[in-house]
This record gives structure tokens, C-alpha cells and sequence, in this order.
């Protein structure tokens, strides 16, 4: 293949559709270090991006627009110092390939700025102009030399090009950002998510590791769900699955790490990252997350319960609370729970579950337990204890940690395994004395709505009291 051929066919996995082209544009003029960055869009073939950035020296015009052209790297050193967005030198050229491209800048240090303007990647125009500051850039036609691909686009690309902005305004708070009619200025990263999600989020922080996080979806304009590996939104599975497994809804996690301990460059896109050691970025994140409210947060959901047909809890939603009592209805009652017993219920059977996933370490029993009754044998299997059979008989020779001979002798009795009962009390809220938070109380709630048991603590004593409201609108008068 010629060089024109292998140009093209490079240049058009970057220039992929006209929401990574702005992408592009506008990471240049953040690297450009604009104060002011607007994007207007008039349709996703004609667009424009404007900054007050540093702008482009003249005699370097040209050089902008050529394949392999960037001052940000000189060596393959130079990638493990990247704080740049852009490091290819590709995202000009490969514009110019597939549109009609008129950038127009002057350097800060020059008194004259200067146009260049290419189409399918010949240039039709170069000269000195005046021009107050910064860049613009023009794409027109875009994909006008590709018909194919230019069908492809989808009817929501306008869309999807101002949520490829918003994504670097929200990384980039202290820029300020115009879009369309639509302003977003210089702010605090919490403001300026609220301005660009419309959402309200919770803040947690651990040296490089900054989380925005709601445990609750509002069913409002879909779950955001962003992460940022220094300010350059990334997709990372990995990370995605250890959030969810927090049952964390919606969140935006910012990562800050040395240019040394991250790869960017595993895609044109730069949409994908590698971790010198992702195994300390979960590590952290897990930490992070595991600072809560919640004993054992690394639990699988319960799946499948069901409800007795005689007590209908419908969907709870909480009214309030007075730091010991928590107030909830659901549409035909009023629900009054214990705050203690309430998250006493929901630790307990987050042990069990981890009893159950072989979570606990194993001790070895002296001497060993010895049943014949294979019921009891069942029931000491779904508490994670591991029961061999020895003959006619069964023996246990040793148990999970968190459960005692004594457990044993009481799930024999058929009672509740005390130990178990006993961290999960220990490890519960003190009503009335441990803050808790609206959010934290919500997800609390959420679990133990997925409880098998929904009555009493593992104590026995009932969680909540409830009365019908239709009682109290009789007492009212209003029935």
C-alpha cells in the first residue's frame, strides 16, 4: 500500500465519528491551556471549536495538519511523562482527511495569526491573517469523501458530541466550558458535576482516588456512570464490576496517578487504560468503599425471596428518621423500624452469605463433632461448615472462624447460631448515637428489604413496628 492508503486508513480510526473529532479538538485546546473552550454545533458533519488558548505559531501551521506532527513528545521517555491529553500527533491530520478543516490561530507571542484550510487532505489555502487570540477550529463537511460512513452516523451523534464535552468540562472545572447556548463556568468539581448531571452526589476521598456516588438511582435521564484516569475518561471493566459489587448506582470516579504508573496509549481513541499495578487501584477503591456503614460490604445479593402472601411489604420509602427510629411507608402502611435491629438483620445475613461463599478461614476442631442426622447436616452446609461423611456417620473437623462448637450445638437445638448474632449486633449502628446518613439509611433499608427474614433481629426481637394509614385517616376525620 502507498502512503496516502495507510494515512487513511490510520486516520479513520481516530477520526471514527464526529463525537471523537470534537473529542479531539477539544483536547487540544485544553492542552493549548485555555482558560474559555466553546463548542458549537451546528450538525455533526458542521461544527466548531473556539479557545483563548496559546495558539499555533505561523510558520507551524502546516506542520499542525501533518500525520506524526506534535510538540508534546520527542521519545518514547516522553510517554511515561504524558499530562497531556494529546501525545500522537495524528487528530489534525486525520480531520483534514475526511473534511474540509479551516483552523485559524495566532501564538501569544506573535502579532500576526495565520489560516490554513485542507480539504480531503489537500491544502487550499495558507496564509498570515489577523486574528485576535487562541484557535479555532472549523470542521465542514465532514465524512464528505466517505458517504458510507457518513450514512452510518447515528441520528443521536449531536447528543453523544455534547456528552463527549461534558465528560472533559467535568474534568476540567476550573475551564470554562460554552456549549451551544448552554454555559458551564469556572466552579468546584461538586458544582460543576451538579451543573452538568443535574445530580447530587455523595463525596468520598482517598489519596489518589476522588468518588461521586449515589447508591440509590432517581430514575432521572439514566445511571451516570463515568470514570477519569487523570481527567481523561476511560473505560475500565474492572473497576466498573468492583463498584457494582458495592452496589454503588451511579457514580464518577476520578483517578490521579504519576503519568508513569499509567498507559494510554493502547488505542487512537486514548479510551482505554493500563495500570502498572490496577491490583493497588482496587485495593484502594475496595478500602475506599468498605468505609461505610456496612460489616461485610463484599456480599452477594440474595436472590429470589419471597414473601409471605399474609405480609406484603410493598416498596418502603423512607420519611424520615430521629437517629433511633426510622420512619417508612409504603403506600397502605407507616413503618416504624429500629435503626439497630434494622442493620443487626441485614449484617447477619451478610455473614451467612459469606459464610456460605467459603469467606471466613477455617479452624480446626479437638475433638472433631461427630452427627447422624443428615437434616442438621444440610442446615450446617448452608453456614459454610464443611461436613465429611465418616461411614455410617458424619464428622466436622473444622469450622469457619466466626463459628463456635457452640453454634453448632445450637443450630443442633434449632436455634440461631449466637456468634453470628453477636458480630452482627456488635457491628451494627448505635441507635441514637452513630450518625447516620439519609443515603446510608436508604441502602440499609434496600438490604434488608432482601433479607429472607424480615420480622425480628437474629436475637428474635421484632425490627419494626407498623400501622395501617387508613386507621390513622379514620382518627383524622378524613375517612
Amino acid at each position: 500500500m502507498n502512503e496516502n492508503v495507510i494515512s487513511k486508513i490510520a486516520a479513520g480510526q481516530i477520526a471514527v465519528s464526529p463525537s471523537s473529532v470534537v473529542k479531539e479538538l477539544v483536547e487540544n485546546s485544553l492542552d493549548a491551556n485555555a482558560s474559555t473552550v466553546t463548542v458549537l454545533i451546528n450538525s455533526p458533519f458542521n461544527f466548531k471549536v473556539i479557545d483563548d488558548g496559546e495558539g499555533i505559531p505561523f510558520k507551524e501551521l502546516p506542520l499542525a495538519v501533518e500525520r506524526f506532527s506534535t510538540s508534546k513528545i520527542e521519545n518514547s521517555e516522553d510517554l511515561l511523562k504524558l499530562r497531556t491529553y494529546g501525545f500522537r500527533g495524528e487528530a489534525l491530520h486525520a480531520i483534514s482527511l475526511f473534511s474540509r478543516l479551516v483552523l485559524k490561530s495566532r501564538y501569544y507571542l506573535e502579532e500576526i495569526g495565520g489560516v490554513i484550510v485542507v480539504k480531503g487532505g489537500v491544502v487550499e489555502n495558507y496564509e498570515p491573517i489577523p486574528f485576535s487570540s487562541g484557535t479555532t477550529v472549523v470542521v465542514e463537511d465532514l465524512y464528505f469523501n466517505v458517504p458510507v460512513r457518513k450514512k452510518s452516523v447515528s441520528r443521536n451523534e449531536k447528543q453523544r458530541m455534547k456528552n463527549v464535552v461534558e465528560d472533559l468540562a467535568i474534568a476540567n472545572e476550573g475551564v470554562v466550558f460554552k456549549i451551544d447556548n448552554v454555559t458551564y463556568p469556572v466552579s468546584s468539581k461538586m458544582e460543576r458535576i451538579y451543573r452538568v448531571t443535574g445530580k447530587g452526589f455523595e463525596l468520598k476521598e482517598k489519596e489518589f482516588l476522588t468518588l461521586f456516588y449515589k447508591t440509590k438511582f432517581d430514575g432521572s435521564s439514566g445511571r451516570v456512570k463515568k470514570i477519569f484516569v487523570n481527567r481523561r475518561p476511560v473505560v475500565s471493566k474492572e473497576i466498573a464490576v468492583l463498584l457494582r459489587k458495592h452496589h454503588i448506582e451511579e457514580y464518577i470516579l476520578f483517578i490521579e496517578f504519576p503519568p508513569s504508573e499509567v498507559d494510554f496509549n493502547i488505542s487512537p481513541l486514548k479510551d482505554k487504560v493500563v495500570f502498572k499495578d490496577l491490583s493497588n487501584v482496587l485495593r484502594n477503591l475496595e478500602s475506599l468503599l468498605n468505609k461505610n456503614l456496612y460489616f461485610l460490604p463484599q456480599f452477594k445479593t440474595v436472590q429470589g425471596v419471597k414473601e409471605e402472601a399474609s405480609f406484603n411489604y410493598g416498596r418502603l420509602k423512607l420519611i424520615g428518621t430521629d437517629g433511633t427510629v426510622a420512619i417508612c411507608e409504603d403506600g397502605n402502611y407507616y413503618y416504624f423500624f429500629d435503626i439497630h435491629l434494622l442493620h443487626e438483620r441485614v449484617n447477619y445475613e451478610m455473614i451467612l452469605e459469606k459464610l456460605r461463599e467459603g469467606f471466613f478461614e477455617e479452624k480446626r476442631l479437638s475433638p472433631p463433632i461427630y452427627l447422624d442426622d443428615y437434616l442438621m447436616v444440610k442446615k450446617l452446609e448452608r453456614l459454610g461448615v464443611n461436613v465429611k461423611r465418616d461411614g455410617k456417620k458424619f464428622i466436622i473437623l473444622s469450622l469457619p472462624a466466626i463459628i463456635s462448637r457452640e453454634d453448632v450445638e445450637d443450630v443442633l437445638k434449632g436455634k440461631e447460631p449466637e456468634s453470628v448474632a453477636s458480630s452482627a449486633c456488635k457491628n451494627a449502628v448505635k441507635a441514637g448515637v452513630e450518625f447516620v446518613s439519609t443515603s446510608e439509611l436508604e441502602k440499609l433499608i434496600a438490604l434488608y428489604m432482601e433479607c429472607k427474614e424480615k420480622r425480628v433481629c437474629p436475637h428474635g426481637r421484632l425490627i419494626f413496628y407498623r400501622i395501617k394509614k387508613r386507621d390513622i385517616l379514620k382518627k383524622l376525620g378524613r375517612l
